[in-house]
């Protein structure tokens, strides 16, 4: 019966996504919007020649921003062959999870994704494990499973409960020695400036989390902040943030 509804939930947000409306299921929490509407989106990185990553960077005045993420993360040296297990919270498009891929060529790659059309669209062109998501948890996959869990553009606007607990997800299912990678805000993303201009923009999602609280949550539970770094995110900045799983 499960698998009726969902058939029947995407035939009718085939039509109803282009209009601006979508059909959602009960359980969906109010703080999960759409995605991008798969057809025009695909149709309009076609038009202007670029992948669906650039196209977006481009759409959203952030040229490259993509690529130099995964630029500084590569420069840490935690991108590499040694990574076989990856799960990503939110693929959306695909955009990260296609680099990510080719830098790391990882035998087993998991996506809780949920917008169903971008869910099938990531599953048939990168051949990604789909896993059921309740928006709040990771609960398919095992606990000290994985070798980098990572997340981007998907916190910001995520509640600070729900924040914390894929906070609290991604250590439980990521191996002794593996990776938690996530950007988020944090105080310095949200200064006199910065929030000036959120509130010029019209915006009342943001959703910022203490970065103390952050370290403090992830180092009583044995994870250790290596890396942090900023990047832009219309009209403001965020953090990414870089734990190491320490090995027992």
């Amino acid at each position: 019966m499960p698998t009726v509804r969902r058939t029947i939930q995407k035939a009718v947000n085939t039509i109803l996504i282009p209009a601006g409306y979508e059909l959602l299921p009960r359980f969906k929490r109010d703080y999960v919007r759409s995605y991008q509407p798969l057809r025009q989106t695909l149709k309009e990185a076609k038009k202007a020649g670029l992948s669906i990553g650039d196209y977006l960077d481009k759409k959203y005045q952030l040229p490259g921003v993509t690529q130099s993420t995964i630029d500084q993360l590569a420069s840490y040296g935690i991108l590499n062959s040694q990574i076989k297990r990856v799960c990503e919270i939110g693929p959306g498009t695909g955009r990260y999870l296609e680099r990510i891929q080719r830098l790391c060529s990882p035998s087993s790659y998991e996506v809780y994704e949920t917008d169903p059309q971008w869910d099938d669209y990531v599953v048939r062109m990168f051949h990604v494990t789909s896993r059921k998501t309740d928006g709040l948890s990771l609960r398919q996959t095992d606990n000290d499973s994985v070798d980098l869990v990572h997340a981007h553009r998907v916190f910001p606007y995520l509640p600070f409960i729900v924040q914390c607990r894929y906070f609290l997800e991604m250590i439980r299912i990521t191996k002794p020695g593996g990776w938690i990678v996530f950007d988020t805000f944090t105080e310095p993303c949200m200064t006199e400036e910065l929030l000036q201009k959120w509130i010029g923009d019209q915006r009342t999602d943001p959703c910022m989390v203490p970065r103390k609280f952050m370290e403090d949550l992830f180092a009583r539970r044995q994870c250790t902040l290596r890396w942090s770094f900023f990047i832009h995110f219309r009209p403001g900045i965020t953090e990414y943030l870089v734990f190491a799983k320490n090995r027992t």
